[in-house]
């Protein structure tokens, strides 16, 4: 998963999707109780929703994403209620909204083709029963196009493009085979280039400048998210990803609060992007607001 940066200039029109967003944003229903849990969790989406991050020994998926923490939390309700309930995760580590539609997965997975494929033809085996999906995707497309605290713009803006046609298609299908019970959520992104901050002046430039692509690219998710009809779990602002005030305690230091948020929260201390086991709750929790 990577997030790049957008020249300042690109500002303005940051400010005019985040108010369309807002415009157009749906209110998190009622909490569910345990009499209207779902019979199914299906977690779809990149490595996030696989649960992916770097420990000792090498990176690899470990079974304690956001993900999990959910299933946890809606297998608890269903218990309550005295109702069967099941799990099924298909997140694939590196998919881009292109390979999340056309297949294959680059990381080993059970399903040989598409996952998007294999969630419509999951989705129309249980049509009549409640389920609940998540989905994070869209980072991946724009990996590559931030090196070295340097931005290359033709890529970045081709790769918002690409999570907003991909993401389109996405729903568009899972929808179609969804049935009348069925419920999507969506994710927005957190942003590790913040980490930068701590690398000197360079480096606050660019954790500065990495801000309003964050948001872009979060104000696209929203959009796609809102024209479906699918609510969007705010992990952005959990994870505080505009707050560089006020400041907070890091090791001894007095940084930006976004900034020492995504480094407790992520492994970025060590150049994994991924979140670590306090921010896969932290995602969980967003998630089951939405819920």
């Amino acid at each position: 998963m990577r997030v790049s940066l957008l020249r300042p200039a690109r500002l303005a029109l940051t400010a005019g999707l985040l108010a369309a967003v807002a415009l157009l944003g749906f209110s998190a229903p009622a909490s569910a109780t345990g009499a209207s849990a779902p019979r199914y969790y299906l977690a779809l989406g990149d490595s996030l929703a696989a649960g992916y991050q770097t420990l000792p020994g090498g990176g690899h998926v470990t079974g304690r994403g956001y993900a999990q923490g959910i299933a946890r939390t809606l297998s608890a309700r269903a218990a309550d209620a005295g109702r069967p309930f099941d799990f099924v995760g298909l997140g694939c580590p590196g998919e881009t909204t292109g390979s999340m539609i056309d297949g294959p997965c680059p990381y080993p997975h059970p399903y040989t083709g598409s996952q998007l494929a294999e969630a419509e033809h999951f989705l129309r085996l249980h049509h009549d029963d409640r389920v609940v999906v998540t989905l994070d995707i869209g980072a991946n497309d724009v990996d590559g196009c931030l090196t070295d605290g340097n931005v290359d713009i033709k890529c970045a803006v081709s790769g918002v493009g690409k999570v907003g046609s991909g993401l389109n298609t996405i729903l568009d299908r899972l929808k179609a085979a969804a049935g009348p019970q069925t419920r999507i959520i969506g994710m927005n992104l957190y942003d590790p280039f913040l980490a930068a901050w701590l690398t000197g002046t360079q480096g606050k430039t660019a954790a500065t400048l990495s801000v309003p692509l964050a948001d872009t690219l979060n104000a696209t998710i929203g959009l796609i998210d809102a024209a479906h009809g699918v609510p969007t779990a705010d992990v952005a602002s959990a994870f505080r990803t505009n707050s560089f005030l006020p400041l907070a305690p890091l090791d001894g230091k007095q940084v930006p609060l976004n900034v020492a948020r995504i480094l407790q929260w992520t492994n970025m201390a060590r150049g994994d992007i991924h979140a670590n086991d306090t921010g896969y709750q932290a995602i969980a929790d967003t998630f089951l607001t939405k819920i």
